[in-house]
């Protein structure tokens, strides 16, 4: 094992949780965003969400790069420093890094330095050989991602889908800023979930044992805590369905009845049936994918999907 691993904090401004859960629910179409769903309660019920049969994309997305592992690592190439941004765990790098041919080096990107902990453990027991280094930083300010020194040829990754998280026009954004990060003949993959039988879909964001009901419902909770309000557990019911028109999942935690409560020395009032808008999660047809890379100046791509045709990686070359 290396005997150390070098850590980066780039100090990343942590979201004021109480501001922006306030200015949310003060809108006229409340909500809340989805990166407040990830305290330690949140990030263990996401763990168990993976899990779970009905919830298909981490599955699809390991079965992919174990399965195509010898294919990918072909087209990103030797001699590459691989970055990963929001690598959390490191599980999936380390598949991605021991597919690849003499990789210069591991690049952690993380906004959270106890994830980024866990995934240098992690590399130092399964790929004791391979230089790595963690960063913890928001990997969406592109302009401090191109500070980060990359020896060789650059190989940047960005799985779990979480480009369906963001809005399209940040989703360009995003790949656009990647693209700038690199230079002629460099790699971006890229995992995302695709389009399919809508009832496939919302099984995933409503499973049977009700444990993303339960991850959605923990913001309800964490308000309870952060603002020491008391909004009983019966108050909001999970929402989940698949908005054909949008091309995306829909989560909301829906008011059982008409209700209002204090929350930090602001009356919020809620309607019977009214709506906290909680996530949107974008899914993608194969060739909005390769658009997306194209108008972000990406030229060859490559393709695997899981066996089922429900996930797929995408290696672009800029």
């Amino acid at each position: 094992m290396q005997n150390s691993y070098e850590i980066i904090d780039l100090k990343p401004r942590l979201s004021d949780f109480k501001k922006d859960v306030i200015n949310g629910l003060l809108s006229e179409n409340k909500w809340i965003s989805p990166k407040f769903f990830y305290d330690r309660t949140g990030s263990e019920l996401f763990e168990e969400i993976t899990k779970l049969d009905e919830y298909y994309p981490t599955r699809a997305e390991l079965e992919i790069l174990k399965d195509k592992a010898s294919e990918i690592g072909e087209v990103i190439g030797k001699d590459v420093s691989l970055t990963e941004f929001g690598s959390g765990n490191g599980k999936k790098s380390v598949l991605l890094a021991k597919c690849l041919t003499n990789p210069r080096e591991v690049i952690l990107v993380d906004i959270s330095m106890d994830a980024l902990k866990d995934a240098l453990k992690r590399f130092g027991m399964e790929c004791p050989n391979i230089p790595a280094k963690a960063v913890c930083a928001d990997y969406t300010a592109i302009d401090v991602m191109s500070s980060i020194k990359m020896a060789g040829r650059k190989a940047i990754v960005f799985l779990g889908s979480t480009i369906g998280n963001m809005e399209p026009a940040d989703q360009r954004s995003f790949i656009a800023g990647c693209r700038k990060i690199l230079s002629d003949g460099e790699t971006f993959t890229i995992g995302a979930d695709l389009k399919k039988n809508p009832e496939v879909i919302e099984r995933a964001y409503n499973d049977s044992k009700g444990i993303t009901a339960m991850f959605n419902l923990n913001l309800i909770a964490r308000i309870n805590l952060e603002f020491g309000t008391n909004i009983p557990p019966d108050a909001f019911r999970h929402y989940a369905f698949y908005n054909s028109n949008e091309g995306r999942v829909e989560m909301h935690l829906i008011s059982t009845r008409d209700q209002s409560y204090n929350v930090g020395g602001i009356t919020i009032r809620f309607r019977e049936g009214e709506s906290i808008h909680t996530e949107n999660s974008y899914k993608f047809s194969i060739s909005e994918l390769k658009a997306m890379l194209r108008e972000a100046g990406f030229s060859e791509t490559s393709v695997w999907k899981d066996s089922r045709d429900l996930y797929a990686l995408i290696t672009a070359v800029a």
